[in-house]
Parts: C-alpha cells; sequence; structure tokens
C-alpha cells in the first residue's frame, strides 16, 4: 500500500466563487485545503467540477471569511502572439511567498496533456515555471492569459500554460449542460496527402487538399458518414492542407483537430469530403466514446473480479504504467502493449480484460503463472464484453448446477478449466 504524501499547488479566483486549478493536483486527494496570499490559514474546499481531459479542476471555499477582500481575474479574449510577454504568478516550491517570473510566447501548438493523453492546444512559454507553479495564472497586462501547468523535463526554459480559450470551453460547458461533459472525440485514422502519387490514384485536382481516411473506429458514431479512402478537405469549411493542419492567423498553423475541439458534445460537425472524384458535404454528431484501453481513469477505483483464486482485471494505462510510467511501451507485456497502441473500440462499453495473477490454492494447483497478464476471451465459449458481463456470466453457471465446469478461453488458444465445486469450497475456506 502506497503512503499518503502532501503536494502543493497554485490557483486563482475567477467567477460564482470559483478557484481554478489543476486537475492532477487534486486527483485522488482524501483532503484539500487553500490559503490565500498573506493570510495564516488554510481552509477546507471542495471539488465542484474536474475535467480530467485539460487539466482543470473548479472548487470553491464555503467559509464566508475567506471571500473577504477577495476579486476575481478576468480572462482576456485573445491567444497571446508568439514573442508577446507574458508573466506567472504562483507558489512553486520552497517558499510560501508569491512568485512572479517573466518570458515570452514561444509557441502555440495543439499538444498532448500529460496528465490525460488528450490532445488540445497548449502554449509554450520560456517564462521560469517549477512544481507548486501548477495552477498558477498567466496574465498579460490586467487580463489572465492561460493557467501554467506542464513542463518538460528533456529541455531548459520550457513551460506550458493552458490558454484561456480551453478554460472558458470548459466553463462554458458547465453553464450550459449543468455538469462537465468532456471534449468531443473524432476516432479516425488519417495519414496526409502530400505524396503526388496518392492524389493521382485518388483523383484529385490540383486545388483540391485534405486528408486520408484510413479507418474509422467501429464505435464512432462518425463510421455513419465517413468511409475508408475519404478525403476530409474541410471541416465547419474551414480548408484542411495536406499535412493536416488549418490556417490559425498569420505564420501559424494549427492540426485540424482544433476544430472538433472547439466543440462540445452532441454538436454537429460539418465535413466536406471527396469521394471517388464527388464532392460531397456531410454532417454528424460528435461524442466522447473512450478508447478501448483507457488513456486515463484517475479518481476511479480499479476494476477486478476474483473468482478460484484466479484475479481478473480491466486493461488500462494505468495498469501498464505499474511496470513502468515512462518507459511501459517497453517493459509491459508485449501482448498488452499491441492492444494498448492499436487496438479499437468495438462496441459502447467494451472492456478488455486480462487475468493480472492466480493465487495459490488447491483449486488452481497445476494452472502455470505464465497465464499472468493474458487476454481472457470467452468464458464457456462466450465472447466477454466486459467485466461486469464476466460477472454475470460466472454466477449464473455457477447458480445453475454445482457440478458445472467453467471453461475459460485464453489468447492464444489456451484454457482454463475450473469446476464451480472446487470454486465455492476454496471461496468459503478463505473466508473463515
Amino acid at each position: 500500500m502506497k503512503r499518503q504524501t502532501n503536494s502543493s499547488s497554485s490557483g486563482f479566483i475567477i467567477k460564482n466563487r470559483w478557484i481554478l486549478s489543476n486537475a492532477h493536483v487534486v486527483t485522488n486527494a482524501s483532503n484539500i485545503r487553500i490559503r490565500k496570499y498573506g493570510d495564516a490559514d488554510k481552509y477546507p474546499a471542495r471539488i465542484l467540477y474536474i475535467a480530467h481531459e485539460c487539466d482543470l479542476v473548479i472548487m470553491t471555499v464555503d467559509d464566508n471569511k475567506f471571500w473577504i477582500k477577495l476579486e476575481s481575474l478576468l480572462f482576456s479574449n485573445d491567444v497571446p502572439r508568439l514573442q508577446e510577454s507574458i508573466t506567472v504568478v504562483g507558489f512553486p516550491i520552497d517558499g510560501d511567498y508569491l512568485s512572479v517570473t517573466k518570458g515570452i510566447v514561444s509557441r502555440v501548438v495543439m499538444s498532448i496533456y500529460a496528465h490525460s493523453i488528450e490532445t488540445l492546444l497548449k502554449i509554450q512559454i520560456d517564462a521560469a515555471t517549477n512544481p507548486g507553479n501548477s495552477g498558477g495564472s498567466a496574465i498579460q497586462g490586467k487580463h489572465v492569459v492561460g493557467m501554467a501547468f506542464q513542463g518538460q523535463s528533456q529541455a531548459q526554459s520550457i513551460g506550458y500554460i493552458i490558454p484561456v480559450s480551453v478554460i472558458k470551453h470548459v466553463s462554458d460547458n458547465i453553464e450550459l449542460h449543468n455538469k462537465y461533459t468532456a471534449f468531443p472525440r473524432k476516432k479516425f485514422f488519417y495519414q496526409s496527402m502530400e505524396n503526388l502519387s496518392y492524389r493521382e490514384y485518388l483523383k484529385l485536382n490540383n486545388d483540391q487538399n485534405g486528408i486520408l481516411v484510413t479507418l474509422v473506429e467501429p464505435a464512432c458514431i462518425l463510421l455513419k458518414v465517413l468511409k475508408k479512402d475519404d478525403v476530409i478537405a474541410a471541416i465547419d469549411n474551414v480548408p484542411i492542407a495536406d499535412d493536416g493542419t488549418i490556417y490559425c492567423r498569420r505564420g501559424e498553423r494549427l492540426s485540424f483537430k482544433y476544430l472538433e475541439k472547439l466543440k462540445f458534445v452532441d454538436d454537429t460537425i460539418t465535413f466536406t469530403i471527396i469521394r471517388q472524384g464527388r464532392e460531397l458535404t456531410l454532417t454528424s454528431p460528435l461524442d466522447n466514446n473512450p478508447t478501448l484501453v483507457p488513456l486515463h481513469s484517475h479518481d476511479k477505483h480499479p476494476e477486478y473480479l476474483i473468482y478460484a483464486e484466479t484475479i481478473f482485471t480491466v486493461l488500462t494505462r494505468f495498469y501498464l504504467y505499474e511496470f513502468s510510467k515512462c518507459d511501459w511501451y517497453r517493459k509491459a507485456p508485449t501482448n498488452l502493449i499491441d492492444l494498448a497502441l492499436r487496438s479499437h473500440l468495438q462496441e459502447i462499453n467494451q472492456q478488455i480484460i486480462i487475468i493480472n495473477q492466480i493465487l495459490v490454492d488447491d483449486v488452481n494447483h497445476g494452472i502455470t503463472s505464465d497465464f499472468a497478464n493474458c487476454v481472457l476471451k470467452t468464458v464457456n465459449d462466450i465472447e466477454i464484453q466486459n467485466i461486469k458481463h464476466l460477472a454475470e456470466l460466472i454466477d449464473k453457471i455457477s447458480n445453475d448446477e454445482d457440478d458445472s465446469y467453467i471453461r475459460f478461453g485464453i489468447e492464444r488458444n489456451r484454457f482454463i478449466v475450473i469446476t464451480c465445486k472446487r470454486a465455492k469450497q476454496s471461496e468459503a475456506r478463505i473466508l473463515k
């Protein structure tokens, strides 16, 4: 069992007595206290909304004393431009006093947020940011233009802030739906159209550009409108270049994924596509299906089931991180790595169930430990959909007859057979 640890971060007040900070600093927290600058007291706080995808949390303090002489910060309406100066305010490690650092905007890019492995807009700056700065405001003049949230350990003078456009997307989402509904996610795969032979093969004119659809995930709602070998020329009438970028502003381009992240779940998106030489306009709602192997499962308990001293669990990225947080794609079992990187969601609520380990007991004597980290495919030749389905099947089979057998079909055409009677005897013996 891991010991409890303490951590600190920064934050700032926006509206409605909302205190904004980073989700990664309160994830799995059992107690949250907030101290305002210049005050020795620490006030109990509670989470109102948490948006793990973009590493944001909205908290509040119920004690009215906390709010005396406090004012909300105002947001800028613009994304800062390259080389504009920026000031980062916060409480980095090794000090209780406010720290102010200055730098410039180095880059505006669609990139991965470490907390969620989601691709969203972020701003690279060269102002000094350190652990504890997370959640602190990034300011231009009298307005907030972002929030410090992430660094780069393999480089110098590189820090990242969450732009106001992402923060406003979360607050607008909450006000519109009375809850946080997450960012939409288009689950299709594509490649660039920069190669001349590709363009000739797909009969594209010189003035036609876009990206080539190579696969649409079966569970994604876009499967109803997009097909393999479609060329997406524009989204919501914004042209897409052959390299998958769109015009942002003078001298800057962004990934086309930026257009998707401007919307909410269930909003409509419009595609201009070229299919077999014909230009079509298609519309579709947007959904937010998870990946088959979830990229994150913050604030959630691991799902598992124990039967006949065999531990079954759900494959997630967090499970793979137990082999190595930073190097899991080399150190985890290769069969699980392949599933994490290349598997596709076939239907909603689908999960990959694996055997975590087989505990020593008479009921499974002779079943070798090399079944650990193998994928469970079937139970009595019935394909497993998720861990709830597994539990229901085991209950149904074991409750029908005491002398029945359960055959667990494992990947690579292997299997484990357990008699229900012996499994019940084992359970009764262990629970004594």
